[in-house]
């Protein structure tokens, strides 16, 4: 067998399924031996490496299995940085091959000669030049435990032409795989009987606990223990961006998302009276705190961490008690050390209900709002009504984001949102429903995102239309770099630079594409148009002319505040109940 041949025997011995990749003239070897295997994997070509790097993330997030991406080398190896760097700071497990070429040629000057070793540690977990075609099996394995284990991330892997090319000498024995690395997490691990005992007993002399649940306690796919705690408690759950959906959002616990963008005022208000915080699977990060602000400085409340990597215990707050260990187990322990709980009485959660219900019945303005050019919120509503069970909503970063965050109603358990909340680069959404329905093709599926996105990842649209991919392309048509624009005229007194741009027709770019497009500037015409959208059989974008943020403030807390559309008090803001 050749090098080639192992390591896509390899990848079939980890049940993978689907690469995303580019081809490139150093990729000829691995698309040969794809070619010639039995087929159980197939080669899904992206239009640009990011891209294909984006598809294997939410892939890797819908499946729980490691998402696989390839590409050439040099600018293919550059392209491909934005995608792996994202999942590996949202501990996602992508695994990405660059093929190189010969390291006979190392310091020649050979066209497209990069270290790509080098290249890529900064961003994974692992970054590793192969360098012996008889280790090719050694290392795969090595790269699928180092992914899935511990905190999950990015894995790169450099395969020179001489070790795609080589002949593998090995004997069949050493051709295994371990079958707990082919998902994630792999090897769980629980939290000390001390420390959980130490949990049990301030949460069961709480008055006001909350819950707050963030991404990773999505990628321990904790939902069910999270709600059964919070059942047992009486407690209500908060949650980051990333942590949207662990509760179907009309559940009476389930309060909304706190943090900076997006912010629910009743959330944050549980927040703010709380006398325990319990967050499990986040990393109390500057958006969700408010920048280490909520809540605010109180030495009477107990704050308690769970977290599968212990790096992020105690990282930005003191904590009473941290828990290293996988969300889903350590809240499992938990509640079995609850059961007997008997929750206190309710007259709180009733009060921040009823703020809820208030806050709701003031959003029908904006979500109803038949103004022009349409408002987000409006958007938003409409896209709630046609969301049924089994969705998966992807928002790019910038314009969609605080106002999905803000509005999206996921109302069960089988519907899950996704969003780069890592680093926020653009270009993400539309790669990634094409990841998403090659990892769960019978799922609602459907993309947020503004033209300063579309800009950047336009070209897989053409996927879409090459697989048929049934999806609902949501694009906000501002003509701008909205969030910029708007920082800008909070920040710099209107002086707009560079953020504006020529709005051209983004459905004849659709439709050139092979996509059915329907354009979008009367808000009546909404949901007559999603009824279409959501009936077509094949991938439909639907460009809608949006209010910019800079006219319509998006309910984000500091720019609120620098505005002077709410106080300087968190608390004051919430029960007041401010209406963005």
């Amino acid at each position: 067998m050749r090098g080639s041949e192992v390591l896509v025997k390899m990848l079939s011995l980890y049940n993978v399924d689907t690469i995303f990749g580019v081809p490139g003239d150093t990729s000829l070897p691995l698309y040969e031996a794809l070619y010639d295997s039995d087929g159980s994997i197939r080669h899904v070509p992206a239009r640009d490496e990011r891209c294909a790097s984006f598809m294997a993330d939410a892939y890797a997030r819908i499946t729980h299995r490691p998402g696989i991406c390839e590409c050439p080398s040099g600018a293919g190896a550059l392209y491909s940085i934005p995608g792996i760097a994202e999942a590996d700071a949202a501990s996602i497990p992508v695994i990405v091959f660059t093929s190189d070429n010969p390291i006979s040629g190392e310091g020649k000057k050979t066209i497209t000669e990069l270290d790509c070793q080098r290249l890529f540690e900064p961003v994974t977990k692992w970054s590793a030049l192969v360098k012996d075609t008889q280790r090719i099996p050694e290392i795969i394995r090595r790269a699928f435990r180092i992914a899935t284990t511990g905190r999950p991330g990015g894995i790169h892997l450099a395969f020179p032409q001489e070790v795609l090319t080589g002949t593998w000498q090995g004997d069949e024995k050493s051709l295994y795989s371990e079958s707990e690395c082919s998902k994630y997490p792999a090897f769980r691990t629980r939290g000390s009987r001390e420390s959980l005992e130490q949990l049990a007993k301030i949460l069961r002399v709480s008055k006001k606990p909350v819950i707050v649940a963030g991404g990773g306690a999505g990628h321990a796919q904790a939902k069910k223990e999270i709600q059964q705690l919070a059942s047992l408690l009486n407690a209500p759950v908060v949650t980051t961006i990333s942590g949207q959906g662990i509760m179907p959002d009309d559940h009476p616990l389930a309060l909304g998302v706190i943090g900076d963008n997006g912010f629910h005022p009743h959330a944050v208000r549980a927040v703010e009276e709380s006398d325990t915080m319990l967050y499990i699977g986040c990393k109390m990060g500057s958006v969700s705190t408010m920048k280490w602000t909520l809540p605010s400085f109180d030495p009477e409340r107990a704050l308690l961490q769970i977290d599968l990597d212990p790096v992020m215990l105690g990282n930005n707050y003191k904590n009473r008690v941290s828990v290293a260990g996988d969300a889903r187990l350590v809240t499992r322990d938990l509640c079995s050390l609850l059961a007997d709980m008997k929750p206190g009485p309710g007259q709180w959660i009733d009060d921040l209900n009823a703020q809820r219900r208030s806050f709701w019945h003031k959003a029908k303005t904006a979500m109803s709002s038949s103004s022009t050019p349409i408002k987000p919120q409006r958007v938003i509503a409409a896209l709630n009504r046609h969301l049924t069970g089994n969705s998966i909503v992807i928002s790019d970063a910038g314009t969609p984001t605080p106002f999905i965050t803000r509005y999206l109603r996921l109302r069960d358990d089988a519907s899950f949102f996704i969003i780069p909340r890592a680093f926020g680069g653009l270009g993400y959404a539309i790669p990634a429903v094409a990841g998403a329905w090659f990892a769960h093709p019978g799922a609602t599926l459907v993309g947020l995102f503004g033209d300063g996105s579309l800009g950047m990842s336009a070209g897989e649209l053409e996927t879409l239309a090459r697989y048929q991919i049934p999806c609902v392309l949501i694009h906000f048509n501002n003509s701008c770099f909205g969030w910029i624009k708007a920082l800008q005229a909070i920040h710099t007194q209107g002086k707009f630079y560079s953020v504006d741009f020529t709005p051209g027709d983004p459905c004849l770019v659709a439709r050139g594409f092979g996509l059915k497009a329907i354009g979008i500037t009367d808000p009546e015409t909404l949901d007559t148009v999603l009824d279409e959208a959501f009936a077509h059989k094949g991938p439909v974008f639907v460009d809608i002319a949006t209010e910019s943020e800079v006219t319509e403030l998006p309910p984000v807390y500091s720019w609120m505040k620098a505005t002077g559309k709410t106080s300087a008090s968190i608390l004051e803001t919430v029960t007041k109940d401010v209406d963005v």
